[in-house]
This record gives structure tokens, C-alpha cells and sequence, in this order.
């Protein structure tokens, strides 16, 4: 190899160490599903390649548009996965195409996901603290009871009465759901069935 030639690669090498790496993301952000339903927990995993010791900032912007207020994250390692403690639900977030945008050492990266209604039965906004009381033993089982029917989620007909009561052993399926073993809708239809078969009688 000549002389020449090898100054000019020594040159190249030099010129490219000296030139930012405009591919190399400090921070990636990736959902775990394109598409969302309700009822749906939705789960993101964030990237980094070096550990700053600071927060990134996290928004959810809808498909108006609209920017949600700046959520800390804490990044103590090189891959972070979160989870929502709470599901989609229609209460609060409705159809369409929702971006995630995320803040770290000065680099800003995005992912995308379209949130569907495809009828699911869905617990109303609020169950990851009523449905805990109520196993415990802090509300009753009529306001329980209430809570869902006013919420339209258990059917009844007619009037609500001033006192229901619902099996000890129902609890079970509530605790399983606080656990994520059992759907919202599983848990839905299990308790109508037994206001169907009259063993919850409204």
C-alpha cells in the first residue's frame, strides 16, 4: 500500500473520529405493542448507553397533539421496562394514535402506538384503588356493588337496593385481578353471572 493512500485513510480515520455520531442515540424508547386495546397495560422498555445518575422525562402525546405533563423516570440501568398500574380505559384515553416521547442526556427519541376499541369489557378508572378497599374490608360490598353499576359495567334491573351482598369467596377473583391473573373482563362477566343467577341480588 502507498504512501499516500495510507495518509489519506489515516486522514479519513482522524476526520471521523472528530465527527459526531449523529446515529447513536443515548436513549431508545420502544413500546411492547404497535397496537393497544382497552383493558390493555401498556408497557414500554427505555435504552440507554450510559447511566447518568438523572431522571428522564417522559410524555404521552395524543393524536390532537396534546402533550401530557413531564413524568419523571428514574433510569438506574442500561434498560428500563415500565408498566402502567393501571389499563387503557375509555374514561381517559380514547381511540387513535398515541406517540411517547422521552428526554435523556440532552436526546430525545420516540415510539408510536394506535389505541382500538374492540369491546372489551373494562373495569371503570379508579378500580386499582376501589377494588383493593373493598377486599379489605374498607368499603362495603353495596357501594361496591354501587360503584360498578353506576359506572354501567354491571347490568341490573331495576332499582339498586341499600344493601347487597356479594360471596367472601368472590374476593378471591378480586384479588387475583389486583394480581393481574385474571382480565377485566374475566372479572366482569364472573360477578354479572352471579347477578344473573341471583346470588348477588342488587
Amino acid at each position: 500500500m502507498g504512501t499516500n493512500v495510507k495518509a489519506f485513510l489515516i486522514l479519513i480515520l482522524i476526520t471521523l473520529s472528530a465527527i459526531p455520531m449523529a446515529n447513536a442515540q443515548s436513549i431508545a424508547i420502544q413500546a411492547s405493542k404497535s397496537e393497544y386495546h382497552y383493558g390493555d397495560y401498556l408497557s414500554i422498555t427505555i435504552s440507554v448507553q450510559k447511566v447518568t445518575g438523572k431522571n428522564a422525562i417522559l410524555y404521552i402525546i395524543d393524536s390532537q397533539g396534546t402533550k401530557s405533563s413531564a413524568i419523571p423516570v428514574q433510569i438506574t440501568n442500561q434498560t428500563t421496562t415500565i408498566t402502567t398500574p393501571v389499563p387503557f380505559n375509555v374514561e381517559v384515553f380514547k381511540e387513535g394514535k398515541y406517540q411517547i416521547q422521552i428526554e435523556y442526556d440532552n436526546t430525545i427519541s420516540s415510539t408510536s402506538f394506535q389505541l382500538v376499541d374492540v369491546g372489551n369489557l373494562v373495569l371503570p378508572f379508579g378500580s386499582n384503588i376501589i377494588v383493593p378497599q373493598w377486599t379489605s374490608g374498607a368499603i362495603t360490598d353495596t357501594m361496591f356493588f354501587k360503584f360498578l353499576v353506576e359506572k354501567d359495567v354491571i347490568k341490573i334491573s331495576g332499582k339498586l337496593s341499600d344493601k347487597t351482598d356479594i360471596p367472601d369467596w368472590y374476593k378471591t377473583n378480586a384479588k387475583w385481578w389486583t394480581e393481574r391473573k385474571i382480565s377485566d373482563s374475566e372479572f366482569i362477566k364472573g360477578l354479572q353471572y352471579l347477578v344473573e343467577q341471583r346470588i348477588v341480588k342488587p
